[in-house]
């Protein structure tokens, strides 16, 4: 039976999942262990609350373990119990959430997944050998009679691979525990220089002002309640902000590590509390009064309530400027000039001329 539910109805909490992604010395374990702590204190409501950690880098995490002794750690390898490799494939992955749900744990982290999309066994592997086999059998059918091309395969391969994966971002979204999921990034080649410099080529997971491509698949990224990737320039500080909702942007500084808070204030906002929504709606705010142009947004932001709001409004200041820009620039327009500009022909016997000034000046009287 399908029953519609009212929210005022729903009263348990929402479930946090964070990505890091970054290269070496990004400070990514770090990271997560420090808001993955915050994470759990807001949950359990006690220091100390137990942390689970899936490491796929050979007890990496364990160099922490001093300083975070409630870490409760699994050495996830491409190994069984007998020695035998049986990788890292999907229904594993899905066997750990299961099992950090079945311990109660308040917060589980996964360092690194890139191993689910590029490790043994993992998707990309899948798809190689998923390809290799399609191919194989076209030669069979075609017994030498003609060349096969295996490119002319690849998307029959991902057909059979991608639905595996995407049961595993399901479980991922619907998991009962906060999960924090760290990836690999890699430099990408970059074109032009200083702060003209964009990316070589594109791809769907980044903007091209971000010079990293995480290790993972694009729309894992997506759906995330936030992403982030960090920088060498500043570990630990969420420097690329690749989907960070208004109600997080107060707490994503550039500029600032993340670390305790970060987690507990996220886990305040999944159980309706804190001031995230209230912060969201300061920023919807100021948006709809940047419509007004600048001046209007400018007159605001003098006023009592915009000094009152410009801590909350700063993370998002160029978003503002964009909405000025494009008021101030509507306001010019002639409403007898279609698209702001004059096209009656001009008469040269006549001496007419219609300079920057000219123009200026009827945008003016308009």
């Amino acid at each position: 039976m399908i029953r519609f539910i009212p929210v005022t109805e729903i009263t348990e909490p929402r479930t946090i999942a964070l990505g890091l992604s970054g290269g070496s010395g990004t400070g990514k374990t770090f990271t997560a262990l420090r808001v993955a702590r915050g994470i759990a204190k807001r949950v359990t409501g006690q220091d100390g609350a137990p942390i689970g950690y899936v490491d796929t880098e050979n007890k990496r995490a364990l160099h922490y373990k001093e300083a975070f002794p409630e870490m409760m750690h699994f050495d996830f390898t491409a190994l069984n119990a007998e020695g035998e490799v049986v990788g890292f494939g999907v229904q594993r992955w899905i066997e750990v959430i299961d099992a950090a749900e079945e311990a109660k744990l308040p917060v589980l982290i996964i360092d690194s997944f890139s191993h689910a999309w590029e490790g043994v066994g993992g998707v990309l592997d899948e798809h190689a050998q998923a390809l290799d086999r399609l191919v194989q059998a076209a030669e069979k059918r075609a017994n030498g009679r003609y060349e096969v091309d295996p490119s002319k395969f690849s998307q029959l391969a991902w057909a059979e691979v991608k639905p595996r994966y995407r049961r595993l971002i399901d479980r991922i979204i619907r998991a009962k525990t906060n999960i924090i999921i760290c990836t690999r990034a890699k430099p990408v080649m970059q074109k032009g220089f200083s702060d003209k410099a964009e990316n070589a080529r594109a791809t769907k997971t980044r903007r091209k002002d971000v010079p990293w491509d995480p290790a993972s698949d694009g729309d894992l990224m997506f759906e995330m309640t936030a992403m982030v990737i960090l920088d060498p320039s500043a570990p630990g500080c969420p420097v690329h902000q690749i989907k960070v909702a208004d109600q997080f942007k107060g707490l994503f500084d550039q500029r600032r590590p993340m670390g305790e808070a970060t987690g507990f204030a996220m886990a305040e906002w999944a159980y309706g509390q804190g001031d995230a929504q209230k912060q969201k709606q300061v920023m919807d705010d100021a948006r709809e009064i940047a419509r007004g142009g600048t001046k209007a947004f400018t007159d605001w932001w003098q006023s009592d309530a915009g000094k009152a709001a410009r801590p909350i409004v700063r993370p998002i200041m160029d978003e503002i400027q964009a909405l000025c820009r494009v008021a101030d620039d509507f306001a010019q327009l002639s409403d007898d000039v279609p698209f702001g500009v004059d096209t009656t022909p001009l008469d040269p016997a006549a001496g007419e001329k219609r300079g920057d000034e000219d123009m200026g000046e009827s945008h003016n009287d308009a």
